[in-house]
């Protein structure tokens, strides 16, 4: 069985306020590295769905706008080798203070979920997990070892964030390795894309036939963690 590129973090300047690199220039490049598979994982935060331009919008038009960056992506790759495909970075526990919080990546999910879930960064660790496992998602804390944080416990996700490339923040990939090593966890691997330099850096490998986010939650369920792309280096960053 052939396998191929894929991209599970990055981020759309659409919609993620951090992000420089717009969808349609993400969806080129990684198209020009030979990634097959993109999801785009726009941050699921309160920057974003309850900006001063949305003071009076309804949940559903929040979403809409929260969605668009990954329309825009998809509708930039037509006529690419390219599948764009959704997921989300959702943060927990934030400090007013200093901005940061447990950042967790999401797959399965669609709009009925989100119009059902919302505003899912107010749950606590606990029920925000309950809301993953009922729906049949996969959730992934990201870059758990960042900020000086460490991976919440007791354990509320299906695996960690290994490998992240992001070259601009120490990510302490080697912790969250040895994290894995000592529970029963899947690991996931990104390049965490929020600027030119950054695409293409990490990922994991993933066959044919991954045609929607579900497929790829049952492809971790069925098959375990696949192989992940790894950056030279990235065991240091």
């Amino acid at each position: 069985m052939k396998y191929y590129q894929a991209e599970t973090h990055c981020h759309s300047a659409e919609i993620s306020p951090c992000s420089r690199v717009p969808a349609q220039y993400l969806v080129s490049e990684y198209d020009a590295a030979g990634y097959k598979y993109v999801f785009l994982t726009d941050h699921y935060h309160p920057h974003v769905l309850e900006r001063p331009e949305l003071k009076k919008a309804s949940w559903e038009e929040r979403i809409d706008y929260f969605l668009s960056g990954y329309h825009k992506a998809r509708e930039c790759a037509q006529g690419t080798n390219v599948h764009v495909l959704l997921g989300m970075e959702v943060v927990l526990h934030r400090s007013e203070e200093t901005g940061v919080g447990d950042d967790f990546l999401v797959y399965g999910f669609d709009k009925d979920f989100l119009m059902e879930n919302p505003y899912l960064y107010r749950l606590s660790y606990e029920d925000f997990y309950r809301k993953i496992s009922e729906n049949g998602l996969l959730t992934f804390q990201a870059h758990p070892y960042r900020y000086g944080l460490k991976p919440v416990e007791p354990i509320c996700y299906d695996g960690i964030e290994v490998i992240n490339t992001h070259p601009r923040h120490a990510s302490r990939n080697a912790m969250a390795i040895d994290f894995v090593a000592q529970h029963d966890l899947f690991v996931i691997g990104g390049s965490d894309a929020h600027a030119e330099e950054d695409i293409g850096r990490g990922g994991v490998m993933l066959p044919d036939g991954i045609g929607t986010p579900m497929d790829f939650v049952q492809f971790y369920r069925e098959n375990g963690s696949p192989e992940l792309i790894i950056t030279f280096g990235a065991d240091n960053i």
